[in-house]
């Protein structure tokens, strides 16, 4: 569809000469050659904070705080706080960006700004057949990265707010997603540099060289950031940035379940419909006080499809898990928490501290995919009535095989909680047929490593296979032996020595219980001792048993009294006891 266009002029420039005085500044700026040169000389960041200091005291204002949802009957957008609801027949060709105030799309052979609160026509330009990549408003000027279809390259486009095209730079060079502020685009490319455009004469002013991917410059609360895994802030520190020595904010080195990103690649446009990659992500808000950079409440978030995990911003260590009834598709870092959203429609604001469901909006149609601009908004603190082993048990009992890589890392978070909690859901998952196999392997080892919720692990114990009563998987019965016997449960003893003689019970397992109760058998299991160790002496067919039927001995040799101690003398004597049995009790009797 066509769309109606203010009149704009249009003032397309051609490159300017190299060197322009920085009067604001007080001095001139070192000479540049001409935009995205790659013949530049490393400055060691005096032309980048000549720039800062610049514009250091122009207003840019915060993003709106919104959020837009896409699908096929166009744009759906709401203010975070409930008002300002809007559809837009719009048809995106990329992902919405919200900038200022405003949502930029490209839509046929135009590049449209709408109003964010409103989702009214601003302005549109001709998008030249290319593809919108990224775009950043100040609220007087727009600036516009646009990816030539044909060839590689790029178009930048700074815009005025009546739709004016103020300049046009065209380059061979792949620009990422720029911003601008007091007149000045900032253009990253190459993914290590930072061009500083002054768009009134087309001149390149400055440049940052960052020895780290960047492809993205991006407003939060009033201040740019560069970068991609990490963001570096424009600021008095911005010189340092070449030697380390910018105000850099970093999340912690960690590996997360599907190797999620904090911004993608800000070289390539986004699909309207979301992909693998917008549901495996990480969302953070930077902050710097008091010279230390770090994230907004100190927590990020990864998502995994259903699944949202906060973790600390300094140790990386696990803070709150939310399993959620849709996977997650697009959100962002708000102050005091997370904005999540989901092909339903449905976006959640969730408290950085707890996890707690602050608050939730419905954009009452299903959505291809969604972009959530925080702006200023803070999300109010919420409860949580599940501790972290709750939690985490909620997320890694779910039955989706999907959530399969995110819930074998969180069983291994799991493992650490010394919660009891904790204890009873190993134990469910050791019990449940439709365990993967990997994480049952990992469960057995975590439960035998537990020293905490001995009452869930006798309450298992209880417990046989029993097809009839639908008991379809016994309990796991060797590593609750072991940890039992860690913990010196003398509760256990009777349980233990029952499941001694129950043929469910795999070898590795009866090994395991017939150790456990060389510590912790009392007189009152002597009967099933004597009853294991007669049937096995002479039949132990496997390395386990024949450990077992030994470990029994020693158990009937130290609680069975002179009736047990003669029991062993006489199965060592006995030539149908198997030679490795006879060898290993033959002094057990005597001692």
């Amino acid at each position: 569809m066509r769309h109606e266009r203010p009149m704009r002029r249009h003032r397309w420039a051609k490159l300017a000469a190299i060197g322009v005085l920085l009067g604001a500044c007080g001095g001139a700026a070192p000479q540049l050659d001409l935009a995205f040169n790659r013949d530049w000389q490393n400055d060691a960041g005096a032309s980048i904070s000549a720039v800062e200091k610049r514009v250091r005291g122009a207003e840019l204002p915060p993003n709106a705080a919104v959020v837009v949802g896409v699908n096929p009957n166009g744009m759906i957008g709401v203010g975070l706080d409930g008002t300002g609801r809007w559809k837009s027949k719009v048809g995106p060709e990329s992902r919405p960006i919200i900038t200022g105030s405003l949502v930029v799309v490209s839509e046929g052979p135009d590049v449209i700004a709408l109003d964010a609160k409103t989702g009214k026509q601003r302005w549109s330009v001709p998008n030249e057949g290319h593809q919108l990549r990224g775009a950043g408003s100040d609220g007087k000027l727009t600036v516009l990265s646009l990816a030539r279809r044909a060839g590689g390259g790029s178009v930048l486009l700074g815009v005025d707010a009546t739709g004016g095209v103020v300049r046009r730079i065209e380059t061979s060079e792949n620009l990422g997603r720029p911003a601008v502020k007091g007149g000045v685009a900032f253009v990253p490319w190459r993914k290590q540099y930072v061009s500083a455009i002054e768009l009134d004469s087309g001149d390149e002013i400055g440049r940052l060289l960052l020895r780290e991917r960047v492809t993205h410059a991006v407003n939060v609360g009033g201040f740019l950031y560069f970068g991609e895994a990490g963001l570096v802030r424009l600021d008095e520190r911005i010189g340092g940035a070449t030697s380390g020595n910018a105000n850099r904010v970093g999340l912690p080195e960690r590996t997360l379940p599907g190797d999620p990103e904090w911004f993608q690649d800000g070289t390539n446009p986004t699909p309207t419909t979301a992909t693998a990659r917008d549901r495996v992500r990480l969302y953070a808000r930077p902050r710097i006080e008091a010279g230390n950079p770090t994230t907004d409440s100190d927590r990020y978030l990864a998502t995994y499809f259903r699944i949202a995990m906060a973790l600390d911003s300094t140790t990386g260590g696990l803070a709150w898990v939310r399993t959620l009834p849709e996977s997650v598709i697009g959100g962002a870092a708000a102050q005091g928490g997370f904005v999540v959203c989901d092909a339903d429609g449905n976006v959640r604001m969730l408290d950085a501290a707890t996890g707690g469901e602050a608050g939730s909006l419905a954009l009452g149609e299903v959505i291809q995919s969604c972009v959530v601009s925080p702006g200023e908004y803070q999300v109010l603190g919420a409860k949580n009535e599940l501790s972290l082993a709750e939690q985490l048990g909620t997320a890694v009992e779910l039955d989706d095989t999907e959530m399969a890589a995110a819930q074998e890392f969180l069983l291994t978070e799991l493992g650490k909680e010394r919660d009891p909690a904790a204890t009873k859901t190993l134990v469910k998952l050791a019990r449940n047929p439709r365990t993967q196999p990997a994480m049952l392997q990992e469960a057995r080892r975590l439960i035998a490593e537990r020293r905490t919720g001995a009452e869930f692990m006798l309450e298992a114990l209880k417990e046989q296979y029993d097809f009839l009563s639908d008991v379809l998987q016994g309990p796991p019965v060797g590593p609750l032996a072991d940890a039992l016997a860690a913990m010196n449960e003398k509760r256990a003893a009777p349980l233990l020595a029952r499941h001694l003689n129950d043929p469910a019970n795999t070898p590795d397992d009866v090994k395991r219980a017939a150790h456990a109760l060389t510590k912790l058998a009392t007189s009152n299991e002597v009967d099933q001792l004597e009853t294991f160790f007669a049937l096995y002496r002479a039949t132990a067919d496997s390395p386990e048993l024949i450990a077992a039927t030994i470990d029994v001995a020693r158990a009937l040799v130290k609680v069975g009294g002179e009736d047990g101690r003669e029991v062993v003398r006489k199965a060592a004597l006995d030539p149908l006891t198997r030679a490795e049995i006879r060898q290993a009790i033959a002094k057990l009797g005597s001692s």
